[in-house]
């Protein structure tokens, strides 16, 4: 091969002169331009951008943002993710926004930027920018997190205001997502209601009632109810109890209105027991108990509250309070004594199914329920080492549990029951129960009835024969209308019907009276007053009794009665 000059391989190279084709055949390099006045120029070679430069924006952003905290390790760095550091580099990326073709999912605990890599981070305030636009599309729930993280801390918010509004409307929608924002913003927003209340007017009522689940966990009338302690509705006491008579065949299969009245009024008897043996009854039901500690925003990513002692009422069931450079909650409590009170129901239940003669019967609870009731309620009273004792509790369980566990308490619901049937006129007829109302007169009636007696009377005076004109008095007496006339205790027993003979019997006998006997016995006094001016039955500690001086006569005109 032959030698190549080396000029000329240098100029066919670089191309910057216009070589003809000659012996060594080299063609030109490029045609000259008539712009270039026949001399070759330096030109700008353009390139086809990489997606990472276009991005770079996005990127030199991020590089700026991790330098923030004093820190100046790379994302995942631990030294960069405290809470000050996500405060600081949250505030400086508050006004940031994206557009990320990729979703790179995110699952940490805790989520802050310094958790997240470069396309974690784009993905999320791509999806902060569509949020902040009105679209809040699923993502990983702990992108979710972040952003309330943000809201908490006040970034990307006009007020107070503001933030609870965009708590509550990112809550109601990503939840068809995923539900597992329910467990932590409800008390966030509390928290965040409670360190903004001097800015924020509204009462925190107008703000949980819009919760896309409730706020408490019992149902607020509910709540109500079981505070006032009327004890007028037995679904209100079962709310707070361990033992629902509703949900028992003897209720399902009964007369359901008289066992509610009868199991309520059963009840409110009961709170009068308790006050003889110095307790309040309502303390069972409903108690404020204080956490003496309490921190806000458990569980966020937070920065520290400088507060000042005060006490923010939420509702009528709740109350945060910060003093002595600590906070406290007030919650009324209506599950403390649920076994305690089931206690109770149960007792009355059993004691009705025995009144109502209903032949299946329930196992007694034993007391021991009572007693592991009211100390569970107090742990922090009993250590590993020590005994539990209701000495220990506070002085009112103590009384409480004297007057369950005395001997005349299951009478007293007994009583109670025999009290509300009376009242209530219900007679159990085997075990069939039977409600025998009282005759009503309507005195206006009677009144009517007496003028048009004694305008027909008047029509039906004789006349006397003319001329003779006798001295006619006023007016003229009417004799009252009335039956047959009872008197001694020979027409009482003619006048008494069967049913009545057979209870007097019984009574004589000291044998057993059949339930919801005091209306019959009502029905008897009532016809010895007409008949003997005195009644004749009375009754010594719920035991009807005929009285001395009737029993012989009554013997021998009942046995010649059959």
């Amino acid at each position: 091969m032959a030698n190549i000059n080396p000029l000329i391989e240098h100029l066919r190279q670089s191309g910057v002169k216009d070589v003809r084709q000659n012996e060594e055949h080299f063609a030109p390099v490029e045609p000259q331009r008539a712009e270039q006045g026949g001399k070759y120029t330096s030109e700008k070679i353009p390139l086809t951008p990489s997606a990472k430069s276009s991005q770079s924006e996005s990127y030199g952003m991020f590089k700026k943002m991790r330098r923030i905290g004093g820190y100046q390790g790379a994302y995942m760095s631990y030294y960069s993710d405290d809470v000050e550091t996500f405060c600081k580099q949250a505030h400086f990326m508050k006004n940031f926004t994206d557009n990320y073709d990729e979703i790179i999912p995110l699952n940490t605990y805790y989520p802050t930027y310094g958790k997240m890599n470069d396309g974690q981070l784009r993905t999320y305030f791509t999806w902060r920018t569509k949020v902040r636009q009105g679209i809040i599309e699923n993502t990983s729930i702990s992108y979710a997190f972040c952003y309330i993280y943000e809201l908490l801390n006040d970034v990307g918010v006009t007020n107070p205001a503001d933030a609870i509004e965009k708590l509550i409307t990112l809550w109601s929608v990503f939840r068809q997502y995923n539900e597992g924002l329910d467990l932590y913003l409800h008390r966030w927003i509390r928290d965040y209601y409670i360190a903004h209340k001097t800015q924020l007017p509204a009462a925190f009522s107008e703000y949980s009632q819009r919760f896309p689940v409730p706020y408490h966990k019992e149902d607020m009338e509910m709540l109500a109810k079981v505070k006032s302690c009327s004890w007028d509705d037995l679904r209100v006491i079962e709310a707070s109890s361990s033992f629902h008579i509703t949900n028992g065949t003897f209720y399902k299969t009964g007369n359901k209105e008289i066992i509610e009245e009868c199991a309520c009024y059963t009840i409110r008897e009961l709170a009068k027991v308790f006050r003889r043996g110095g307790v309040d009854f309502r303390n069972m039901f409903v108690e404020k108990r204080r956490e003496k500690r309490y921190s806000l925003y458990q569980g966020a990513v937070h920065s520290n509250i400088a507060a000042s002692p005060i006490t923010v009422e939420l509702d009528a069931f709740e109350t945060v309070k910060y003093s002595n450079r600590s906070w406290s909650r007030e919650y009324v409590d209506i599950t403390q004594y649920r076994s305690a009170i089931g206690y109770i129901l149960k007792h009355i239940e059993i004691k009705m199914r025995q009144h109502f003669g209903y032949k299946q019967n329930l196992q007694s609870p034993g007391i021991s329920v009572v007693e592991n009731c009211f100390i569970n309620s107090e742990p922090e009273k009993f250590y590993w080492s020590s005994r539990p004792t209701l000495t220990r509790l506070k002085a009112w369980k103590g009384k409480a549990y004297a007057v369950i566990a005395a001997d005349d308490f299951e009478m007293a619901i007994v009583r109670a029951i025999s009290d509300y049937c009376k009242s209530a006129h219900i007679v159990i007829q085997g075990s069939e129960v039977l409600i025998v109302k009282p005759i009503e007169i309507d005195l206006r009636k009677l009144k009517k009835i007496e003028k048009e007696h004694i305008e027909t009377a008047e029509k039906l005076i004789i006349e006397e024969p003319s001329g003779i004109v006798p001295d006619l008095p006023d007016s003229i007496p009417v004799p009252a209308v009335v039956g047959p006339e009872i008197k001694g205790m020979a027409g009482l027993a003619d006048s008494l019907s069967i049913e009545s003979r057979k209870l007097l019997k019984v009574i004589l006998e000291s044998g057993q009276v059949y339930p919801n006997s005091e209306l019959l016995v009502e029905v008897i006094n009532e016809k010895a007053l007409e008949a003997i001016d005195d009644n004749l039955i009375d009754y010594a500690e719920g035991v009807p009794y005929v009285y001395d001086e009737y029993i012989n006569d009554l013997k021998s005109l009942l046995g010649g009665n059959k």
